[in-house]
C-alpha cells in the first residue's frame, strides 16, 4: 500500500517540478537575453558565442528557481490531493499526515544534497567562466560603425566624425580625423571607405585635405593633400583568456574557507601593527617627542580603514559560503510549509503555482535583506543568511500540526485559559 502511495506521489510531484524549474529558469533567463542581444548588435557576436554566454549563466539561475520549482511542486501536488479529497481518505484508514510526507522528505532530502553539490562545484565554474568569456567580449573590437554626425571612437588612438556617408557607394563627406598618439588633425571635404577583408584593414581615401598638426608643443603646422591614406586595423576576432583571478561567486566552499582565513590573518596582523604603533608612540611621547602623536594618528586611522576594507571584504565570502547550504537546505523548509499549505488551501493548478512563488518571493526579498544587513550594517554573515529559514520554520511547524492533527497547537491551552478566565469574572 505505502509503495503504491509513494509511486503515486512522485508521478504527481514530478511534472509539476519540471515545469516550474523550466517556465521559472526562462522568465528569468528573458532578462539577459535582451543583454546578450545588445551584445550582437554592438560587437557582432556570433550565435555560438551567445550560446556559451546563455549555458554559462544557467547554473546561477537554477540554483534559485530549483528550490523555487520544489515549493510550487509540493503545493501543486498536496493542493491536488486535498482538492480531490485523497489525503483525507488516507488519513480515514490510518495514515497519518507524517506517514504520507515519509516519501516527499526523501525526495527532497535527496535534491537538497544535490544542490549543495551543484551550487558548489556547478555555480561557481560556471560563474567564473561566464565572467571569463564576458571580459573577453568587452575587449573584443566592435564591428565597424561609422555613424552620421556623431564622433567615435571605434579605433583605439583615433577619434572619427564623419558627416554624411553613402552606405551604397562607400563615399563619406566632411571627415575630421584626431589622431591622438601623434598630436594631429586630419581634415577633408570627401573620401572612400575601403574594407580590405584578407588583411583586416579599413582603408579611409581622403581627397583635397589639410593636416594640422602641432610640432613640439610649440610650433603650429598646416599641409594641404590632394590625397591621403589611412589604414586603420580591423580585428574583430574574440580573443579568449583564461584568468585565475575568481571573486567571491567563483570559488567552492573549500575556496571560500581558505580565502576567509587568509582575510582573518591579514586582519589580525594589521591589528597587531595598530597595536605597535600605539606603544611606540606612546613611548616616545613620554620621551619628550610629542610631534610624533599627530603622525601616530594618522597611520593608525589608515590601518583601521584597511581593517574595516578587509572585514567587509570577508563578510562577502562568508555570505557566499553561508548562502551555498541555506539556499539548499530551504527545501526541507518548503516542504514543510508547502505540504500543510496545500492541504489546508485544497487548491491545485495555477492557484498552487502562484502561492508557491509568493511563499518563494517571501524567502527571496528575506535573503536579500540578510545579504544587505550583513554587507552594510555588519550584521553576522552566518545569521542573515539563515535567518530566512528559521523564520520560516516556525510558521510550517504550525502548519505541520494542524495538517497532523487537525488543530492549531495550545489551542487547547488557550481555551482553558480563556475558560479560567471567565469562571473567575462569574465568580466575583
Amino acid at each position: 500500500m505505502n509503495r503504491l502511495i509513494d509511486r503515486y506521489f512522485i508521478k504527481e510531484f514530478i511534472p509539476p517540478c519540471l515545469f516550474s524549474m523550466f517556465a521559472l529558469t526562462f522568465i528569468l533567463l528573458m532578462d539577459q537575453l535582451f543583454k546578450l542581444i545588445d551584445l550582437i548588435v554592438r560587437k557582432g557576436l556570433g550565435l555560438q558565442i551567445v550560446g556559451q554566454i546563455l549555458i554559462f549563466t544557467l547554473p546561477y539561475i537554477v540554483s534559485y528557481t530549483a528550490p523555487m520549482a520544489i515549493l510550487v511542486a509540493i503545493v501543486m501536488s498536496f493542493g491536488r490531493f486535498s482538492q480531490d479529497n485523497e489525503i483525507l481518505a488516507l488519513k480515514t484508514s490510518g495514515i497519518s499526515f507524517f506517514s504520507i510526507l515519509r516519501t516527499p522528505f526523501l525526495l527532497v532530502i535527496g535534491l537538497m544534497l544535490l544542490l549543495i553539490f551543484f551550487n558548489n562545484y556547478v555555480v561557481p565554474e560556471a560563474n567564473h567562466r561566464q565572467k571569463n568569456l564576458m571580459m573577453d567580449v568587452v575587449q573584443k573590437r566592435p564591428a565597424v560603425r561609422l555613424p552620421e554626425g556623431v564622433f567615435t571612437n571605434e579605433f583605439p588612438g583615433y577619434t572619427i566624425y564623419i558627416r554624411k556617408k553613402d552606405e551604397r557607394t562607400s563615399k563619406i563627406h566632411d571627415i575630421t580625423i584626431y589622431d591622438l598618439k601623434n598630436n594631429l588633425i586630419i581634415t577633408s571635404p570627401e573620401g572612400e571607405l575601403r574594407t580590405l577583408e584578407e588583411q583586416d584593414i579599413l582603408r579611409f581615401i581622403l581627397y583635397n585635405g589639410e593636416l594640422h598638426q602641432l610640432v613640439d608643443n610649440e610650433k603650429y603646422q598646416k599641409t594641404k593633400f590632394s590625397m591621403q591614406i589611412l589604414n586603420m586595423p580591423l580585428n574583430t576576432d574574440l580573443v579568449r583568456k583564461e584568468r585565475k583571478l575568481r571573486s567571491e561567486d567563483e570559488l567552492n566552499a573549500r575556496g571560500l574557507s581558505l580565502k576567509i582565513a587568509e582575510i582573518t590573518k591579514e586582519i589580525s596582523a594589521t591589528r597587531e601593527a595598530v597595536q605597535k604603533i600605539g606603544y611606540d608612540a606612546v613611548e616616545k611621547y613620554l620621551r619628550g617627542e610629542t610631534h610624533v602623536v599627530d603622525a601616530a594618528r594618522f597611520q593608525v586611522e589608515q590601518k583601521l580603514s584597511v581593517i574595516n576594507s578587509k572585514i567587509r571584504n570577508r563578510t562577502r565570502y562568508l555570505i557566499e559560503l553561508n548562502k551555498k547550504f541555506s539556499l539548499a537546505f530551504a527545501c526541507i523548509i518548503f516542504l514543510l510549509m508547502g505540504a500543510p499549505l496545500g492541504y489546508i488551501y485544497r487548491k491545485g493548478g495555477i492557484a498552487g503555482i502562484l502561492l508557491g512563488v509568493l511563499l518563494f518571493s517571501l524567502y527571496y526579498i528575506l535573503v536579500l535583506s540578510g545579504e544587505e544587513l550583513a554587507d552594510r550594517k555588519n550584521f553576522p554573515a552566518f545569521w542573515a543568511m539563515w535567518l530566512p529559514n528559521i523564520i520560516l520554520l516556525a510558521p510550517s511547524l504550525i502548519l505541520f500540526w494542524f495538517a497532523e492533527y487537525e488543530r492549531l497547537p495550545f489551542k487547547a491551552m488557550f481555551r482553558s485559559f480563556f475558560a479560567r478566565l471567565r469562571t473567575g469574572n462569574e465568580d466575583d
